[in-house]
């Protein structure tokens, strides 16, 4: 009873988390987002607690499954629209088109 109760307010947690950030860095449809977080979450909760013999490594993938998705999208929402520069890395540091290693 107490692992429902714990996991029931931990799903809604992270649901709430997952909604507040994709509102604040402007990713479409957070409840979307806060939904997809929360069925996998909880879906994995009601497996785990369910009489069927599930194995872990399952669940476990259930519960990276929901977050990961959200993830992939922030990243995407937040840096999709700059085109690509191949002379540089993504974090910023530095540009290799400027600084010639190779001149003779």
């Amino acid at each position: 009873m107490t692992v429902a109760v714990i996991g029931i307010a931990l799903i809604l947690g992270c649901a709430g988390v997952v909604y507040r950030d994709a509102a604040q860095n402007e990713v479409s449809r957070p409840p979307l987002w806060a939904g997809v977080v929360g069925i996998a979450w909880g879906s994995a909760l009601g497996l785990y607690l369910a009489p069927l013999a599930v194995p872990i490594p399952g669940l476990l993938i259930m519960v990276v499954g929901g977050p990961a998705l959200y993830l992939f999208e922030r990243d995407d929402a937040t840096h999709g629209d700059e085109p690509a520069d191949p002379f540089s890395l993504p974090d910023g540091l530095g540009n290799s088109s400027n600084d010639n290693s190779c001149d003779e």
